[in-house]
């Protein structure tokens, strides 16, 4: 509905116009943002650079608690003319193109944002390729074609429907009725089916994997608390039992990525060295048991068994118990975003290695598990200073490895996402997590 600024294709790892047409600085730190000219929002007022201004403003109001105030606070700008943005990072900052893409990409009309206020979420208007028609929260949201859009034939598609189906057999079942036409899908069986039947697949890497996130407070500061953990997951298990078949992540990122370390390899499993660990806090901590949570959401079969073999493992050595916490979806959101959490289920998100800075860097503007490394920071710095490749590709093997060392995030199961279409649709391509852009899909008849 609001169309990205820019858009960032994981493919080529570039980053494409959107609603701006360029977004260029000559030193990292200074930035030009450049809209395309006579750009209107569907309800016929300017989307200019004052609108963008409008936008970003409100995203440091502290009463609206927006995950993007973090960068809009890194940066100032000041508009220069109608279609032109000037940015200037606080630091030199070579990833900022990446902003433009994701958290701070999407602008509404600032005159519906003032009208409507809290209810703008519920109809919200912007200048992308689609307008709401409906939504049912929940179960189904319709969007239909935007004639006024500036990328005309685009969107080919008259309407979008986007359906809410949980379980992928009956979004799988829904896919070979004719009832969708796209979706997504979290295992690989399906992607087998698939290709059985004929159907198109979309799969795209993405940064991480399927397990948890770790919390830097209480015995959790405590780094053989974070070792014995470390120790103690068997991810073949998880992986055998709740996705069999598939692939286990050995190390952070998989042979294919630029990103690939074999250091960077997850610890073998040692209940006995976990054990005396754990010992070793207890005896500096008056002998007192080790008691973590482990947030993970409601009403997955699959997430309970998977939340119950993780209990299991840890609880191999005496003197840690792990307690499971299942939350629905707004409690776990609001978990995770505030940082309540000890463990909490999380695949990271994202096939931009900038998602790192954002999760891991103290500064990073969703590091709520108060996360904070010297020789990480120092490594993401250089990702944001440096623009050679080759050394910020380096700078992001040397964070990874320290973030596996110290136990900052373990998964097993690497993320793809993953889409089927049926033969008919074509233009699917991967975007963001887990979803794609509508505008470039067709139908062929």
């Amino acid at each position: 509905m609001f169309g990205a600024l820019m858009y960032y294709d994981p493919e080529t790892d570039e980053f494409e116009p959107g609603m701006a047409e360029s977004f260029s600085s000559e030193d990292g730190r200074v930035w030009t943002l450049k809209l395309r000219p006579a750009l209107t929002f569907t309800d016929g007022t300017p989307f200019d650079a004052q609108a963008v201004d409008f936008n970003w403003l409100r995203l440091l109001d502290p009463q609206l608690l927006s995950p993007s105030a973090a960068v809009a606070k890194s940066i100032t700008w000041e508009v220069v003319d109608s279609a032109t943005i000037r940015v200037t990072s606080a630091e030199v900052n070579y990833q900022l193109p990446f902003a433009m893409s994701e958290v701070l990409a999407f602008v509404g009309s600032p005159t519906a944002i003032q009208e409507k206020g809290a209810d703008f979420g519920g109809a919200p208007v912007g200048a992308g390729p689609f307008t709401m028609a409906s939504w049912a929260r929940g179960t189904e949201m319709v969007l239909n074609r935007n004639p006024t859009y500036w990328d005309q034939p685009r969107p080919y598609v008259d309407k979008l429907v986007v359906k809410t189906i949980p379980a992928d057999d009956q979004r799988y079942n829904a896919l070979q009725a004719g009832e969708i036409n796209v979706m997504s899908v979290t295992f690989d069986k399906y992607v087998t089916r698939a290709r059985s039947a004929g159907m198109n697949i979309v799969e795209t890497p993405q940064l991480g994997g399927s397990g948890f996130r770790m919390s830097s407070n209480g015995a959790l500061s405590d780094p053989d608390v974070r070792t014995a953990i470390a120790k103690l997951v068997d991810g073949e298990q998880l992986i055998a039992a709740i996705y069999p078949g598939e692939p286990v992540a050995d190390t952070f990122a998989p042979e294919s990525s630029p990103f690939y370390d074999p250091e960077a390899r997850w610890l073998d499993q040692d209940v006995e060295g976990a054990q005396k660990l754990i010992d070793a806090y207890r005896a500096r901590n008056n002998d007192k048991e080790v008691v973590v949570s482990f947030i993970t959401t409601a009403g997955s079969p699959l997430l309970n068994q998977q939340a119950e073999l993780l209990q299991a493992q840890l609880q191999r050595v005496n003197g840690l118990q792990l307690d499971i916490q299942p939350l629905d979806g707004a409690a776990f959101a609001a978990a995770l975003t505030s940082g309540k959490y000890e463990l909490i289920l999380s695949a990271l998100g994202g096939a931009h290695p900038e998602n790192l800075y954002k999760v891991f860097h103290t500064n990073g503007a969703s590091n709520t598990a108060g996360y904070s490394n010297s020789t990480v920071d120092a490594a993401l710095d250089v990702t944001h200073n440096s623009d050679d490749p080759p050394t910020v590709n380096e700078a992001y093997k040397t964070a990874i490895r320290e973030l596996v060392n110290t136990t900052a995030y373990r998964f097993w199961r690497p993320a793809i996402s993953r889409l089927i279409t049926t033969g008919s649709i074509q233009g699917v391509e991967s975007a963001y997590q887990y979803w794609f852009r509508p505008e470039l899909a067709w139908v062929e008849q």
